[in-house]
Parts: C-alpha cells; sequence; structure tokens
C-alpha cells in the first residue's frame, strides 16, 4: 500500500481538477442545451491571465485570482451565452463546429500573444507541507483538493437554496415558462456560462504550476474531464466530480505498471477509455437530449443546366491540367492540396450528407499512411494505394458501430475519444507508425511516370478526379437520399423498413476507405510523415476548415482544402498559430451562419407542414412523402442533485 500512496495522492489531487472542470461542463450543458469543446481552452486562457496579473505585473496573487475568477470568468461567461444562444436548436454538427472553432481561436491567440515557448509558472500556493507514511503532501495539493470539494458542495447547496439556483433547474425543463414566472432566461444562462467559466479558470490556475504554461498542454489536460462527465451521465454534479477523482485516481495508478510502450500511452488514455465504455454501455435514454434542427445542413440547389456544367468542368480541367506549369517551384503545395481535398471530400460526405459527426477523420487517413508504408516495395504502387483505402474501412465500421445506438454529441465525444486512443496507445505499435513514430513511402515509378514532382501531381490529380466522382454518384444515387433522409428524420428510414444503422456503417466504411487514400496519399508524397500529423487537434481543424467553406459537398471540400494546403504558402505571414487562431474564429461565424440557415429553413418546412396538413397530405422530404408531424417539444431533466 505504501508504493501506491504517492500515485494515490497525485490522483486526487489531479482527479478533483478534473471533476472540478467536469461541474462546469455540466452545468452548462443543462442550462444551454451546449456542449462546450472549447472548455479546457478556457481553463488556459485563464491560466495565462493570472500569470500575467501575477508573474508580469506582480499583482498579489489572491487579487489576480480574484480578478480572474471574477472579472474574466463573468466576461466570458456573457460572451459564450450570446454565442450558444443561437445555437440552442442548430444541428449537433453546427455545435461542434462552433465549440472547437472556439477551442481553436482561443488556443492560437495565445500562440499569438504568448508565443509557443513553454513557460514556468511560479508556485504561488505554499510548497511545505507534511509526510504520510514516507510520503510527502504539499499544502498547495490539500489546499487545490480542498478549494475543488468545496466548489462542488457551494454549488450544490446553490443550486438547491437560492432563487438564481432554482432558476437555472427551472430553464433546463422550460425556458418558455421560466420566463413567464417573471425571470429572464437569458440572464440566467449567462450567470450558468460565467459560474462554469470560473470552474474552468479555477482548475487551469491550479493546473498550471504543475504543467507550465503551454496552451495545447492545458488545453488537452482540462478536456480530460470529459470522462469525469460521462461517469456523471452528463447531469450529476456530485456524481461528475467523485467521477473526476476515479479517472485520476486510476490514471496516475496506471502510471506505476504500464511504463512501457505502447502500454505507457494507456495512462494519458484513461479518462477517454472512462468515456468510451461509459457511452458504449449506458442506454442513450438515460443520458440528456436536446431539441435540434432536422433540417438538412446541404442547402437545396437547384440543378445546373448540363452545357453550362460541361461548360465549367472542361474549364477547371484545363486549369488543373496547366497548374504544373503556371506554379513552378510552388507545384508540391497543390499536389498537397488536392490530397487534402480527397480527405475533405470524404468528411464532406459523412458530415454535411448523413449528419454524422466525426472528430477522428485523421486517424483514418493515418490507418492509410501506414498500410501504405508497410505495403511499399512489396506491392504494385496502385494496388497498394487500393488496399490502403481498403484496410482503413473496417477501422470506420468499428467506429460506426457505436453511432446505431446514438448519435450528436455523444458521437463526437466517442470520436474524439477513439482519435486520443489511436494516437497514444495504437500509433506507437508496430501495426503504425511503431516506436519512431514516422512512417516512410516512395512514389509511384512505371511507365513513363518517374515519381517527378509534376508526374506525381497528376497521378494525385487522377485520384482526387476519381474520388469526386464517386461522391457526386453516391450523392445522385440511392444511397445519398438516403443518407439525407438520415440526417433529417432518421425514424422515417425505420418506419419505411430500412436500416439506420446498416446505412451509417456504410457511410463511415466509404468515409474511412477515402480518408485513407488521401493518407497514403500524403506519405507518398513527402516520402516520410510522424504520427503527430494525425493527432486529434488536426481532425478538429479539418472540421474547422471545412465549415468555413460551407455545406456543399463538392466545392465546399475543394476551397477547403485551397485554404488549409495552398494559401499558407503563398500568404508568407500566415503561420501555424495565425492559421488556428483564424481557421477557429472564422469555424465559429461560419457556424452561426450555418445555424441561422437551418433555422431559416426549419420554419419554412413547419409551414410547409401545416399548409399540407390542412390540404391533408404530408410533405416530401428527399422524394419520400412523410406524414405530417409536430416537431418534438419534450423537456430535458434538470441538473441532478
Amino acid at each position: 500500500m505504501s508504493e501506491l500512496l504517492p500515485f494515490l495522492i497525485t490522483g486526487l489531487v489531479t482527479g478533483s481538477l478534473y471533476g472540478l472542470a467536469g461541474i462546469g461542463i455540466v452545468l452548462t450543458y443543462r442550462t444551454s442545451g451546449v456542449f462546450n469543446f472549447g472548455h479546457g481552452a478556457i481553463a488556459a486562457a485563464a491560466a495565462f491571465v493570472f500569470y500575467t496579473l501575477h508573474d508580469t505585473h506582480h499583482v498579489p496573487w489572491p487579487l489576480a485570482a480574484l480578478i480572474t475568477l471574477g472579472l474574466f470568468s463573468t466576461v466570458v461567461g456573457f460572451l459564450l451565452e450570446r454565442l450558444t444562444r443561437s445555437l440552442a436548436d442548430a444541428p449537433e454538427a453546427v455545435v461542434v463546429v462552433a465549440t472547437t472553432g472556439l477551442l481553436l481561436g482561443i488556443e492560437g491567440l495565445l500562440y499569438l500573444i504568448y508565443g509557443d515557448l513553454i513557460r514556468n509558472f511560479p508556485a504561488f500556493l505554499p510548497s511545505s507541507g507534511f509526510t504520510v507514511d514516507n510520503v510527502n503532501v504539499s499544502w498547495a495539493e490539500v489546499i487545490s483538493v480542498a478549494l475543488a470539494s468545496t466548489g462542488t458542495a457551494v454549488l450544490f447547496v446553490f443550486l438547491r437554496v437560492t432563487n438564481l439556483g432554482v432558476a437555472m433547474r427551472a430553464v433546463v425543463d422550460n425556458p418558455t415558462l421560466t420566463s413567464l414566472s417573471g425571470a429572464r432566461p437569458f440572464r440566467i444562462r449567462a450567470a450558468a456560462w460565467s459560474i462554469g467559466s470560473g470552474f474552468a479558470a479555477l482548475s487551469g490556475i491550479l493546473l498550471a504550476p504543475t504543467l507550465g504554461l503551454d496552451p495545447n498542454l492545458l488545453t488537452l489536460l482540462v478536456v480530460q474531464a470529459f470522462g469525469a462527465c460521462a461517469i456523471g451521465l452528463f447531469t450529476s454534479l456530485p456524481m461528475t466530480y467523485a467521477g473526476g477523482l476515479l479517472v485520476g485516481v486510476v490514471a496516475s495508478v496506471a502510471t506505476k505498471y504500464l511504463t512501457t510502450p505502447p502500454f505507457s500511452g494507456i495512462p494519458p488514455t484513461v479518462p477517454y477509455l472512462f468515456l468510451i465504455v461509459i457511452l458504449l454501455v449506458v442506454p442513450a435514454s438515460r443520458l440528456p437530449q436536446r431539441r435540434a434542427s432536422i433540417r438538412s445542413l446541404i442547402p437545396e440547389v437547384p440543378p445546373m443546366r448540363k452545357a453550362r456544367a460541361w461548360t465549367l468542368g472542361g474549364a477547371s480541367a484545363v486549369i488543373l491540367l496547366f497548374i504544373p506549369v503556371l506554379v513552378g517551384p510552388r507545384l508540391p503545395v497543390w499536389t498537397s492540396g488536392l490530397t487534402y481535398s480527397v480527405i475533405l471530400g470524404s468528411l464532406a460526405l459523412l458530415v454535411w450528407v448523413s449528419g454524422q459527426i466525426s472528430l477522428c477523420h485523421m486517424a483514418f487517413a493515418a490507418v492509410g499512411a501506414t498500410t501504405m508504408a508497410h505495403l511499399d516495395h512489396h506491392l504494385p504502387w496502385g494496388l497498394a494505394l487500393l488496399l490502403a483505402g481498403v484496410v482503413a474501412a473496417p477501422v470506420g465500421v468499428l467506429v460506426a458501430i457505436p453511432s446505431a445506438r446514438m448519435s450528436g454529441i455523444y458521437l463526437a465525444l466517442l470520436t474524439l475519444g477513439f482519435g486520443i486512443l489511436m494516437q497514444n496507445v495504437i500509433f506507437p505499435t508496430f501495426l503504425m507508425f511503431g516506436t519512431t513514430l514516422q512512417v516512410k513511402a516512395t512514389r509511384p515509378r512505371f511507365w513513363f511516370i518517374d515519381g517527378s514532382d509534376r508526374w506525381f501531381y497528376y497521378v494525385t490529380l487522377l485520384v482526387a478526379a476519381l474520388t469526386y466522382w464517386v461522391l457526386a454518384a453516391l450523392y445522385r444515387g440511392q444511397l445519398g437520399r438516403l443518407l439525407r433522409a438520415m440526417s433529417e428524420t432518421p425514424t422515417m428510414l425505420t418506419t419505411h423498413g430500412l436500416s439506420v444503422s446498416t446505412t451509417r456503417l456504410l457511410v463511415f466504411s466509404i468515409s474511412a476507405f477515402l480518408a485513407g487514400i488521401g493518407g497514403a496519399l500524403l506519405v507518398t508524397q513527402s516520402g516520410v510523415v510522424a504520427g503527430e500529423a494525425f493527432g486529434p487537434i488536426q481532425s478538429l481543424i479539418l472540421l474547422a476548415v471545412l465549415a468555413i467553406c460551407g455545406t456543399r459537398l463538392l466545392r465546399s471540400p475543394i476551397l477547403a482544402a485551397i485554404l488549409l494546403a495552398v494559401a499558407p504558402a503563398y500568404v508568407t505571414r500566415f503561420g501555424v498559430d495565425q492559421q488556428t487562431f483564424g481557421f477557429g474564429l472564422f469555424a465559429v461565424v461560419a457556424a452561426l451562419v450555418i445555424a441561422k440557415r437551418s433555422q431559416v429553413q426549419e420554419w419554412l418546412a413547419m409551414a410547409a407542414t401545416s399548409s399540407a396538413s390542412r390540404q391533408g397530405r404530408g410533405p416530401v422530404i428527399n422524394n419520400v412523402r412523410a406524414r405530417p408531424s409536430v416537431p418534438p417539444t419534450g423537456a430535458n431533466p434538470a441538473v441532478s442533485q
């Protein structure tokens, strides 16, 4: 027991901070209906604000903490309430885009202001302490646990006995009735967001002395609170805090026994393992649900005339064929753009057409890249490229299996956890990148193709053209109609004798197949790629950039690929930090625009439904006649005590 005591103490300290951050997430989720993927970025921003006040401007730490937890959290809370107010009835994919954009925007802004160097965060709590069975316990650790547990208890009492706390619980059930009672729901939600931001800020300030000031590390560490939220079933505040303690202790103890690769990647993945297991085991009916728009995210566009389509397609083909002549030494940048257009096209099929959410899409590309590297020199290049997609397809099916019983935010959380599990545990194995976390591959050389930049550009162009031909055929065919119908009304598919589960498995496998081919092209072009290029943050960036460029299946991923891979080569001052900040900011704006458009579409659909009901017939959705129905208005349960 004495050997485990240091790990238990460390786990209780970090676990209490996980629970503290998780409580803030649950509180805001239950009062606003928006799950904030940017919660960790708020914690990181608060740590930097505290550091600037205390270390740079020499403000006494109690006053710096008061300003950060009071003024900073209040301002952030009101801004987030105003942002999320427009997302209350938005499709789940739009909510994920907005909050991941928030994460990227804040993280990029911190890098722009403070630079990329990790700064030491000076300890401000007393470092002295006492010993327990020859294990040193500092007063800073005791104070951290005391603040976290006290904050949980105070919030518990606050929600039970105060008028504002009761109003927060009431606004979850029915904001309309709450407003009729004289209260203003937006003020109640703003208060909840401020309190939630305060909990995030406190967790960031208490974690920073141990981790240092690294925006990415702080953000991802606080995101581990998602596991605590899952243990509390996204409703119970006490269970969320207890879940944080459990996650922290298990992760800390795991570091004692799991020390060799790839098992050494399991301890930091423990919170996501809890998240994945709970989402797979707990019935979906026990998890809180939110009402969201059921309209398709792809706008209805009148069909293009054949003459115009042939003219536009021919002009585009001519321009693409002459790109090697026009761009000169920047040709590899355009080849990368074609490669990313394949990956982004596969993501657009999944998100915009079928309404499914994937935050692990680069993991599919990683499977394709490593498969291509393993098959290099053993098979013809074209066959190896095809097999790279084939091997990635079952991984997509593996991710899609849980989607048969969940969707929306919970599917996003599940895919995020899967992406982190792949990065920490599977990437270092011999199956993928190995201990060096790098793989190599060579370019194709056959007939007159000599592996030069010019010829590889044309090979990539051919693969991209085939990919978009497949996407167009899928969208216009029966599968495309089924995917659009599943995105809008999955129940309607079931009532017509069609399997929603089979359709989801199919679209995930196709999307993973195309992403795997894109990953194989990446490693072939560069010759060597590292595992860090396929991490979860890269998946978030893909989704953000895709949202910025709209929701069209074919046009949007092409524009997104140009913005992501080509534009930075021509705008020399647009570095990685500027890209992260810009992509995050514009993703938030794009999400708001898409949400407003979806809201307008739903109003029009409701009007059409009402008109059709008066005429005794149902509206037509994706060429399928549906019965007139009333949009769901079921209330969510209040925040559990």
